[in-house]
């Protein structure tokens, strides 16, 4: 973020500018990577400890369980995907692998976040069990090449474990959004402990993890965020507007892509009987990007125009929002009409 304002007001040479992106971008993951993906997680655990679905489950536990899952992300996968094996001992270039789970303290995990100069935070959405939300975390700062270390805040999120219930999705979204709701205090009483590491602090939100970090992060004291990264909102889009004065006061950009094509918000819309943010409309203070033309049904959740945000043509507009360059300077935006429901538009 820096990299870029500080070039404007010393105009630093093309050449100085060149060094300080490569060394920004130390890891050069080039090779498949074991990953520590931090964790914060509200979910009832049970059983024996592991980083998996079995252990942590899709019910609100009574605490906050901190700890950080090794996760190896294969050279082989493309942007976006989650390839996985039922094999034994799959092969780690080609499959992703889930590995020890290293629980801490909050001293602990203080001490393993200190130290770094930028934090990204990743928040999923409904109906997303650990297990995916883990490697989702993992595949992103792969492929964002993120240089500090990536936490996930993994509310509890996912179906009930009978088959019955699963195929009831009406059931699933009232009850994930439920526990959403329910896990807003332990998501604000965590960013106030992140606050504490003096690190720059970025933020990614997917879904209806807005609903657990927008109202969260509103009632949070001392937390202030570098880039605020809204994907898909699942949130209402008066309560967002009413929202945005403070979420701007407390983070540097704010950035939230929007399709109008997204049929899961459609869904949601009906639901819950008001228009959804995440389908785009202007907000003062706030970047609003159009990701209809690029947006990808076949990521996340499939045939729906709502999983576009942990694929290639996103992560390639994050990476240079991380880098703080603006929207209309970035590759493959264009600025909208004035009769627009968005500020920006994400070219095909």
């Amino acid at each position: 973020m820096a990299i870029l304002l500080v070039c404007v007001a010393c105009k630093i040479t093309p050449e100085q500018l060149a060094q300080a992106l490569n060394d920004r971008s130390e890891a050069k993951f080039a090779d498949t990577q074991i990953i520590p993906v931090y964790i914060a997680t509200n979910r009832k655990t049970q059983g024996a400890a592991r980083c998996g679905d079995g252990y942590f489950g899709t019910t609100l536990g009574s605490q906050t369980y901190l700890g950080a899952c090794e996760i190896g992300v294969p050279r082989q996968h493309s942007v976006g995907a989650l390839d996985q094996s039922d094999d034994r001992d799959p092969d780690p270039n080609t499959f992703f692998v889930t590995g020890k789970l290293r629980p801490f303290s909050d001293s602990e995990m203080l001490q393993a976040l200190s130290g770094h100069k930028e934090i990204l935070i990743f928040v999923h959405g409904f109906n997303v069990k650990f297990e995916e939300a883990v490697l989702r975390a993992a595949q992103m700062k792969y492929d964002l090449k993120f240089p500090g270390p990536i936490v996930l805040f993994t509310w509890p999120a996912g179906a009930d474990e009978s088959f019955l219930q699963s195929l009831r999705i009406s059931n699933t979204y009232e009850g994930n959004l439920t526990q959403a709701r329910g896990s807003r205090t332990a998501f604000t009483r965590f960013m106030e402990q992140i606050a504490g590491t003096g690190a720059r602090v970025s933020l990614i939100a997917h879904s209806m993890g807005h609903q657990v970090v927008l109202p969260g992060l509103t009632a949070s004291a001392g937390v202030k965020l570098n880039e605020l990264i809204l994907n898909a909102p699942d949130f209402a889009a008066q309560e967002f507007k009413d929202l945005a004065p403070t979420l701007s006061r407390m983070s540097r950009r704010i950035t939230l892509y929007c399709s109008p094509g997204d049929n899961a918000l459609v869904a949601s819309e009906k639901v819950n009987n008001a228009q959804r943010i995440g389908r785009c409309g202007r907000v003062p203070g706030v970047d609003v990007i159009n990701v209809n033309e690029v947006d990808a049904p076949a990521l996340g959740l499939a045939g729906l125009g709502h999983g576009y945000y942990s694929g290639r043509p996103i992560l390639t507009d994050v990476y240079q929002v991380l880098l703080g360059m603006e929207a209309r300077n970035r590759l493959f935006i264009r600025v909208s009409s004035e009769n627009g429901g968005e500020d920006y538009v994400l070219r095909r």
